[in-house]
């Protein structure tokens, strides 16, 4: 690493655009640590990766980085609201791909699972998803909604590529992605010394005690957890990967997170903001999660939003005057 790579600054005119260059760098190198940690997972195992969906990812980064540098590079075009939206499409794509192919080297432990325990915290706190489950099946208009927010988890990730930068909130947008990373890598380490499978199964639960929606996201974590714990899946094929933890929920994570990254942004706050609280209340239904893995997502958000703040406070102070430089 150069002596100055903290220090080094893309060459805007506007010097907070500029200074966040900074908290971007981190982000590589953060993002270059988990590709070690994964590389390091693939050598300790039996785990192999299938190049194709690899090579498309990391093709495509290459390609949003380069243009991204291109653009910082260039006096005649040089833009950061463009520069920063290509970056966060490459360093996105890395953290996406980096970290869900994890999950599967992760739980691949193979520990002991935890869902009578994690069954057990729910029903200590007077949490009782029998009861919910009930409810919904007994008011299934609203299942439409339910859906709805849980599905945005994939979509809102372009809010952050897109609309975040393009509006000038460079800042956010790098916290935003450091943010997600620590997240993610929090999430698989916790789930992998607590692994579960859901509380469906836990319960006893089949298709027809939920007759009016079908949690794919549970089926799909079920499915391939089994198969890593059984060790029967050992190809990492990046286009088939589907995401495997349950305690904590990433999509509790999510909820808090994107809400977090949208709030500069007020004109988006009355959309935003109810979206991820209806995504917070489908978690348990939609990826048979138990209601302390929404409550564990909760916290690991929150810290790792603190610890993104607070990495970006020292990598990429702010400027006090237009002077400094």
């Amino acid at each position: 690493m150069p002596k100055d790579a903290w220090t080094t600054r893309a060459p805007f005119e506007d010097h907070e655009a500029a200074a966040v260059w900074r908290l971007f760098t981190f982000n590589w190198h953060l993002l270059a640590s988990c590709i070690g940690v994964l590389v390091a997972g693939l050598l300790a195992t039996e785990f192999y990766i299938r190049p194709s969906g690899y090579l498309i990812a990391f093709a495509m980064a290459g390609f949003y980085w380069q243009f991204g540098l291109l653009n910082v590079k260039s006096i005649a075009r040089r833009n950061p609201r463009l520069s920063y939206c290509l970056v966060a499409i490459a360093q996105m794509i890395i953290a996406m791909s980096v970290m869900t192919s994890l999950t599967y080297v992760a739980i691949s432990i193979n520990l002991p699972l935890w869902d009578g325990t994690l069954l057990a915290w729910d029903r200590a706190l007077g949490l009782d998803f029998r009861y919910y489950l009930d409810f919904v099946n007994g008011h299934p208009q609203i299942i439409s909604v339910l859906a709805a927010g849980y599905r945005s988890i994939t979509w809102q990730i372009l809010g952050i590529m897109f609309v975040l930068p393009l509006a000038g909130n460079y800042r956010r947008t790098g916290e935003a992605i450091c943010a997600f990373a620590l997240a993610l890598f929090a999430t698989t380490f916790i789930s992998a010394m607590v692994p579960a499978t859901g509380v469906y199964g836990e319960l006893g639960l089949t298709a027809s005690d939920f007759p009016y929606f079908e949690p794919q996201g549970y089926y799909d974590t079920l499915r391939d957890a089994t198969l890593v714990r059984a060790g029967s899946l050992h190809g990492l094929d990046l286009l088939k990967l589907v995401g495997v933890l349950t305690f904590p929920s990433f999509h509790a994570v999510s909820a808090i997170l994107y809400t977090w990254a949208f709030w500069p942004m007020r004109w988006l706050r009355l959309f935003f903001v109810p979206c991820n609280n209806v995504m917070l209340v489908a978690t348990p239904l939609g990826g048979g999660h138990y209601f302390v893995d929404v409550i564990a997502g909760v916290v690991i958000a929150t810290m790792a939003i603190l610890a993104a703040l607070g990495i970006s406070r020292f990598v990429a102070p702010r400027w006090a005057s237009p002077t400094e430089a």
